[in-house]
This record gives structure tokens, sequence and C-alpha cells, in this order.
């Protein structure tokens, strides 16, 4: 038996009744939980495991304990909750995976049927979790309000982020510290170049712009670079008002009903009568806004409308390959590439950043180790597990170092902000960027943006 299940029996029986979600999610799918052969290929693609090296914060260790809820073997209580819990949801297992184990959705039921009981994190935490999830996400003016005191935060402690502190306030309160580290500075460099209604262009056909909830206010910068490397590349770009959160941290948190809710504003603000492509650049959103068809594929008005929202949902970087993007001027750089998980793993969009970032002239993009390795993000993870999100992060930050690259360039608001966190924690001498950040400043070296900018 892989797992030392007698080690911790005692702890997980007694207690709570079993809810029905989880067991009748995953006896659905349980030829999918059988699936599992235990062969161990996800094991070094997990980012728990190879922190902790225990079985039980293994992809297959996780589906053992599953199949023992669902068969009513254990119960959903104590050493199962904090297994359950500390799974990041970077979907690498299903990468590694030669028998199609749907990981993410058999985590996600876990943690839907879990959302049933009574509180398994502090009051605090809950309640910040239950305000966030309900109230903040799906309200921009909220979401502005909430990032505000972060961004003075930010601004007032700008050279006292180094981990090799003084004493001073933020050194006695490690997690605030974090929060300050990983707010974006604005970036003058880009705000500098035309408002993307400026940018001259001849469209030869619509995209709609899916912005988010958090895009709009952390990285405005990185939304209207998008729409100007759209512009170039011969599109007109639509933003639905009536677009929201797209769910993502509602469905890997266990409000499915939630994220259901979210979903259905989605489909009914990109309905336009058009199967106009819905850019996305922010690789978590990206996933999830794929995946309406399985989310609200028992919603008999939304089930059919979901699949062709979802057929429609395209990362920036992949529809510019796949478009044949504009070649713009020199940038002069060294890059590397780290790989959001839920582009790579959950998209499976997996080259065509490299090559997008390979057609940038005079860019020296270097490879990265284990680029497609979690760096311990995971939505809110680095908040809620901030111990061992930092320890992944460890590993990524020494691949960086070793690429000898003064720019991380990465496709997610999620990643983008860990990795900038631990750069400045660290001091290091980094810019993080995403790729349509790149390749505007390529546009903007070849004069694509009128006369005032070349």
């Amino acid at each position: 038996m892989i797992l030392k299940i007698c080690s911790i029996q005692a702890d997980l029986l007694g207690g709570y009744k079993v809810a029905t979600a989880l067991i009748e999610a995953l006896l659905a799918e349980e030829e999918k939980l059988l699936a599992c052969v235990h062969c161990g290929l996800c094991l070094p693609t997990c980012p728990t495991y190879s922190v902790l090296g225990d079985e039980n914060d293994s992809p297959r260790g996780r589906i053992y304990l599953m199949r023992a809820v669902a068969e009513e073997r254990l119960e959903p209580k104590g050493a199962y909750v904090t297994y359950i819990d500390r799974c990041v949801i970077c979907r690498a297992c299903e990468t590694a995976c030669p028998s199609g184990v749907p990981f993410g959705s058999l985590i996600e039921a876990a943690r839907s049927d879990l959302a049933l009981q009574p509180p398994r994190v502090g009051r605090l935490q809950h309640l910040f979790h239950t305000v966030a999830l309900k109230y903040l996400l799906p309200s921009r003016f909220l979401m502005k309000l909430a990032l505000l005191p972060a961004r003075i935060l930010r601004r007032m402690t700008e050279g006292d982020l180094s981990r090799d502190g003084d004493g001073s306030f933020l050194d006695r309160y490690p997690r605030l510290k974090f929060i300050a580290a990983m707010i974006p500075a604005p970036n003058i460099e880009t705000g500098s170049r035309p408002s993307p209604e400026d940018v001259p262009s001849s469209p030869e056909m619509v995209v709609a712009q899916f912005v988010g909830c958090v895009m709009p206010e952390a990285f405005s910068e990185i939304n209207d670079a998008t729409i100007r490397v759209l512009k170039v590349n011969g599109c007109a770009v639509d933003r639905p008002s009536s677009q929201g959160c797209c769910g993502a941290l509602h469905a890997h948190t266990g409000d499915v009903e939630g994220a259901k809710e979210l979903a259905r504003n989605n489909i009914d603000g990109f309905d336009d009568g058009t199967a106009a492509p819905i850019i996305v650049n922010a690789a978590g959103c990206g996933a999830t806004l794929k995946e309406y068809g399985d989310l609200l594929a028992d919603d008999p008005d939304y089930a059919d409308r979901a699949v062709d929202f979802s057929k429609r949902v395209k990362d920036v970087t992949e529809f510019l390959v796949d478009l044949g993007p504009v070649i713009g001027g020199p940038v002069d750089a060294t890059a590397t590439y780290d790989a959001p998980c839920h582009l790579h793993h959950a998209q499976r969009v997996q080259d065509a950043p490299l090559s997008l970032l390979g057609s940038i002239p005079e860019l020296d993009l270097r490879p990265l180790r284990r680029s497609e390795v979690c760096c311990g993000a995971g939505g809110t993870y680095n908040l809620t597990q901030p111990e061992l999100a930092s320890d992944i992060l460890g590993e990524k930050l020494e691949n960086i170092r070793d690429t000898g690259a003064d720019v991380v360039v990465t496709g997610n608001p999620g990643c983008h902000m860990q990795i900038l966190a631990g750069v400045r924690l660290e001091g290091l001498e980094l810019e993080v960027r995403h790729p349509v950040e790149l390749l505007d400043a390529s546009y903007e070296a070849a004069g694509m943006y009128g006369s005032e900018t070349s």
C-alpha cells in the first residue's frame, strides 16, 4: 500500500458527516480515479511533494485519500483536510500522467465538499476568503479600494524590502512585507507609450478582450500593451463592459456555485452573436474560461452556450502565433521565460510564448531550468500557505538567477506577483514582464505607434 494510512487513521475518522458533493462527484468519475495506476511519474512535477517528500502531499496520495472519502472509509477531517488544502492546483501532474487523470477537477470537487463543512481555517482567514470571493473579486470598484492600502504600503517601503532587514516595521510582519513586495509599481517606460486608442491601425478582424478582475487594477499597463499589440496585428479590440471575474479562485477554493454564477455573467457579456476570438492575457483566467463547458455541463440553459464560449477563448500568445505576429524592432535585453502552470499544464499552451518571444529581434532568450514547475503563487496559495509557497518559490528564484537574465517573462498575474515579491525580497536586479510587454517594446522600437513615439 502506497500510503501509510494507519498512521493517520485515528485523525481522519469520526466527527463529521461525509457530505454528498464529493461522493457524487468522485463516484461519477470513478473510472478516472481508478485510472491512477500509482506509477509515480507525477511525483517530480508536484511542488508540495518536492518540498515535503510526503506521499500524502503528492497527486497519487491525494487521489488515494479522495477515494477513501468517496467510499466512506474516511471522513473529511483533520489530516485529510490538510493534505487537500496544501495542493497548489498547478496541474503539472496532469501533464505527466500517462493515464490522463483529470486531477484538477478532482481536487476542486474535494474542496467543494469541504466548503460544505464548518470553516477549516482560522475565522479571520475564513472571513477574508468570504469577503474576497463574494464581494471584492466581482466588483472593480471594491478591488480598486482593496488594493489602495497595499499600493500605499508599497510606495512607503520602496527601499525596505530586502530580507536582510534592520528590524524595521515590516520585518516584524513578514506576511505584510510579502504583500508589499508583490504589488507591482507603475512601469514609467511603458507609461510613455500612447494610449491604445491613439495607436493607428487598419483592422482586418474583430476580437474581444477579457480583462478580468485583478488585471485592470494591478496590471492595467499589460492590458493596454495587449490592445496596442493586437492593433498592430490587424485587430479591432472590443471590451464588453458587462464582463467580470472569471471565477477561477472561487472554483479553486470550493465555491463552485459562485464560479458558475460568474461564468454565466461572462457568457452573457460576450454573447454578441459572433464567434469573435476572446483574447486573454492571464493564464489562470484563460484556463477557467476554457473550462466553462465542464463547469456548466449540468445547466440546461447554459451548457451549450458555455461550450461555444470556451471554444472562442485564446491566450494572447497562442492567438498571435497562430496569426503570425508582425515583426517589430530590436529589444536589447536578456530574458528567460517562466511558464505559468495554468498556461502550460491546464491550457497546454507550451510553445507559443517561446515562439512569440523568439520572434523579437535581438532579444537574448535563455532557457530556464524547470520553467514548467510551479512558483508557489497558486491564486491565494501564497497567502494561505505562505511558508510552503516561499519554499516552492526558492527553487524558482535559484533557477532564474542561474540564467543570468535581467528580465523574467511570465503570462499570469499570480505568477508575476509571486516572482516579483521574491525578486524584491532577495534584492535581485531583475524585471518581471509579460510577453506582450516585450512585444510592445519591440513595436515601439520599430516606430509602429506613430512618429511621436519613434
